[in-house]
Formats: C-alpha cells, sequence, structure tokens
C-alpha cells in the first residue's frame, strides 16, 4: 500500500512540475535588447526595445495575469507623456502613460529613462495572441511577464581592471580599507577590451576643502574613437571617504554606469569634459568575460 501511494504520490509531483513548465512566453521574432542597470541595487534589468510605430507579437501560453512593464527614453526634459497599444487576442486597448526621469536607472549605454509604468491584466485563455505598438513619438522600452512564470533580473559578478593609459594614481579611503582610483592625463583614460563584456566606471570628482558641496560634471565614452556614450552625474562631498595623504581635497560621493560592449576588440577612451574639474576612475569588467576568454 505504501509503495502504491509513493508511485501515486510521485505522479502527482510530477505532473505539477509539469503544470509549471508549460507556463510561457514565446515571442514571434525577437525584439531589440535593451538592458536597464538601477544604480540603487547594481541589478541588469532585460527591456525590448520598440521604435515608433514599431510592434512586436508573442503567445502567452497558461498565464493568469501578465504584466507590462513601459518606460520611455527621455531625450530632452524631466518628464514625458506617451502612448501605446496592447492587443490580446481580438481585444484592442490604447494606453496613455505620463513618467518622470527615473533618479535611479539608466540605460546600459547612458540613456536617459524614465521611471516604469505597469499595466496589468487577467488572462482567461490557456494560449492566446498578445501583441505591443509604440504609437508614440519616443522610443519605448517594455518588459512583460507573467505571475507564473519566474524573470531573471541578473546580478553580474565583476572584477577589477586596469587601464593602460593614465595619469597619476589616487588611494581612496573607506573605512580602513584602500582603494586605487586613476586620474586622467590630458583629460583621457584609456582601455583595451575584448567583447562582449561589461565595462563598470565608478567616477568621483575631487573637491577642494573650500569648494561649494553640489556640483555637476560630465565624461564622455569613446570606442574605436567613435562617440559611444556621455554621462552627466551631481557632486556631493562624501563625509565617509577620503584620499590618502591629501587632506586638503575631499572626493564625492561614487557614481556607478555600466555600459554593454558587443564582441570585437574595443580601444575605450573615457574623457573628463569639464577641464576646470579633476575626476577619478576605477573600473570593472564582469567576470564571465574573463571566464569566456579562458574557454
Amino acid at each position: 500500500m505504501f509503495r502504491i501511494n509513493k508511485i501515486f504520490l510521485s505522479f502527482a509531483l510530477f505532473g505539477i512540475t509539469l503544470c509549471l513548465m508549460a507556463s510561457d512566453i514565446q515571442y514571434n521574432s525577437n525584439p531589440d535588447e535593451f538592458l536597464i542597470y538601477n544604480r540603487r541595487n547594481s541589478k541588469i534589468y532585460n527591456y525590448f526595445l520598440l521604435k515608433p510605430a514599431e510592434s512586436t507579437s508573442c503567445v502567452l501560453i497558461n498565464i493568469d495575469s501578465l504584466s507590462v512593464f513601459s518606460r520611455a527614453i527621455i531625450i530632452n526634459g524631466t518628464s514625458i507623456d506617451y502612448q501605446y497599444k496592447v492587443r490580446i487576442g481580438n481585444e484592442e486597448l490604447i494606453l496613455n502613460k505620463s513618467a518622470k526621469l527615473s533618479d535611479s536607472s539608466r540605460g546600459v549605454n547612458g540613456e536617459n529613462i524614465s521611471s516604469y509604468n505597469k499595466y496589468v491584466t487577467k488572462i482567461y485563455e490557456g494560449k492566446v495572441n498578445f501583441s505591443i505598438t509604440n504609437i508614440s513619438n519616443n522610443d519605448l522600452v517594455f518588459k512583460i511577464s507573467g505571475n507564473n512564470i519566474v524573470t531573471s533580473n541578473r546580478e553580474i559578478d565583476y572584477i577589477r581592471y586596469s587601464p593602460i593609459f593614465y595619469g597619476d594614481v589616487k588611494t581612496l579611503v573607506l573605512d580602513e580599507k584602500e582603494y586605487t582610483y586613476y586620474v586622467p592625463k590630458s583629460g583621457k583614460i584609456q582601455l583595451t577590451l575584448e567583447g562582449p563584456i561589461v565595462l563598470k566606471i565608478i567616477s568621483r570628482m575631487l573637491f577642494n576643502t573650500n569648494y561649494i558641496n553640489n556640483s555637476g560634471y560630465r565624461f564622455r565614452v569613446f570606442d574605436n574613437r567613435d562617440y559611444f556614450a556621455e554621462f552627466t552625474e551631481e557632486a556631493y562631498k562624501s563625509k565617509r571617504n577620503w584620499i590618502k595623504n591629501e587632506p586638503d581635497i575631499i572626493p564625492s560621493t561614487g557614481d556607478v554606469n555600466i555600459i554593454k560592449l558587443p564582441v570585437g576588440i574595443h580601444h575605450i577612451s573615457i574623457e573628463n569634459k569639464d577641464k576646470n574639474k579633476d575626476l577619478i576612475f576605477r573600473f570593472f569588467i564582469n567576470k564571465a568575460s574573463v571566464d569566456i576568454g579562458r574557454q
């Protein structure tokens, strides 16, 4: 009797597993990937990009509830209104959204993006066609998920990386630990990387003791001499960090930016565009890129 119950239980668990595995979102084509980096939790989120008038479609299989996360790429200003259209089976709906510039997230290549809006709807069919169309004048990015599908928001393991061209080196001290930062030479720091690879850039501004507390700075990234991205940051004097052997200099809090580089050799140049402001940098690459290179 115990053996029969045990076999029955095994089949029951196997059936439950099959039901869970059967939930899926199957895209009819591969939309353009758009990665978003959240500086508060250091996670990278997978979205897809739709330019004006573009659409993408998929099939929802055994989804109980569908969530659509949307953001807009902001070129000018700090807020935006946008529209997109969804079609579920034969039902069509136009969604009007408003959002402000996100203070925690950016595209991995420096794009300014809005905070996200979320649209949730119940799905009553086991298998149904679903599509999204961008009917606004701005580039939009989306992420869709079902309540019974586990989505992955990647946390990347990084290792420190040293540039090949730079000026001086500064030692930043935090909680009795020392960290090496690099100073641009003639306004530049250069690295050579082989993609695919993710480059993490930590930047700080150096204040004199009598300098105002809040001051913006910016730097540009060039890839193989072509303009790649520009990052604009606000600098605030750090209350916990200091520069070793330089008591008259106060570093700012660190700003983190992520860029993703495709396959190939990349000669990266980091350029300080504010010549009257002193910046320091520290670099990391994703550990997986090193493991790929060894294979």
